[in-house]
């Protein structure tokens, strides 16, 4: 059986030069202390946000510098923030006076926003407008889902930021006031959103419930359009005679007049059943 046997070194026979000692056997390396430099690290992390940033630029140059008849060229208006969309959304809801959506020089119009608030506007109505139906129906009436509102709905909504900022847009330019198609858009775009949370609360069955919330909607959609077209058709350039400032009003009048009407064919054609 074999056995264990124990070896005592005294550490002052032993040589720890890094050579180590001819008779003990034992030899010491050094592994050294030094750490790599701060240099000897790839900079490839601020080498690609450098060149993420310098591409967005040129991507940005190169929408502005294509051709209208191309998508490049819409690139954009699409190019904005979450937090930028919400910080508009939310002024559409301000009713205070002097608060325009565009007030700052580098505050640019989108068309990615007012996209979504009118997509969500086409569903959400149509879909709001049958569970009212839904809940107005006799219990032993058959009820039945009415594709129609959405077709309805997205006709209304779409031509809202369509058509009716297309009439605008001529109308500012026949009034020489610079305002640019795409912020014609974008305002009445957002206009929009207050109608989203009255949607809602026009499901509740109660004639009194909805017009009010829809009258309110309105309210708050058309002070919004007035507070950024109104100031530029009628407050600003005081120089500017009788007469074109009575075109500015009539403008503004025939704006009230549509967007009354939208408001009316909403709350008429989907909210108008018996409580």
């Amino acid at each position: 059986m074999a056995t264990e046997s124990t070896k005592l070194v005294d550490l002052n026979d032993v040589s720890i030069d890094g050579d180590g000692g001819e008779g003990s056997g034992i030899n010491f390396k050094d592994f050294g202390t030094s750490r790599p430099s701060a240099s000897s690290y790839p900079d490839s992390v601020d080498a690609d946000d450098d060149e993420g940033l310098l591409e967005s630029g040129r991507r940005e140059d190169d929408s502005k510098n294509a051709s209208i008849c191309s998508l490049a060229y819409y690139r954009q208006f699409f190019n904005v923030t979450s937090r930028e969309i919400l910080r508009r959304l939310l002024k559409s809801l301000d009713v205070r006076p002097n608060s325009p959506l565009f007030y700052h020089d580098d505050s640019k119009p989108d068309m990615y926003g007012p996209f979504w608030v009118c997509t969500t506007l086409v569903f959400l109505m149509a879909a709001t407008g049958n569970v009212a139906h839904y809940i107005a129906t006799e219990q032993k009436t058959v009820w039945k889902y009415d594709f129609e509102k959405l077709t309805t709905a997205a006709w209304i909504f779409y031509s809202s930021i369509s058509i009716i900022p297309i009439g605008v847009w001529f109308a500012l330019g026949h009034l020489n006031h610079a305002k640019s198609l795409v912020e014609v858009i974008s305002i009445y775009g957002y206009s929009l959103f207050v109608f989203i949370p009255t949607c809602v609360i026009c499901v509740i069955p109660s004639e009194f419930v909805r017009w009010t919330s829809i009258i309110i909607s309105f309210v708050v959609s058309t002070a919004f359009i007035v507070r950024n077209l109104g100031n530029l058709v009628i407050i600003r350039n005081p120089e500017r005679n009788r007469s074109t400032k009575t075109k500015g009003y009539i403008l503004l009048g025939i704006i009230l007049v549509c967007h009354f009407g939208i408001a009316i064919l909403m709350k008429i054609y989907f909210f108008e059943y018996d409580e």
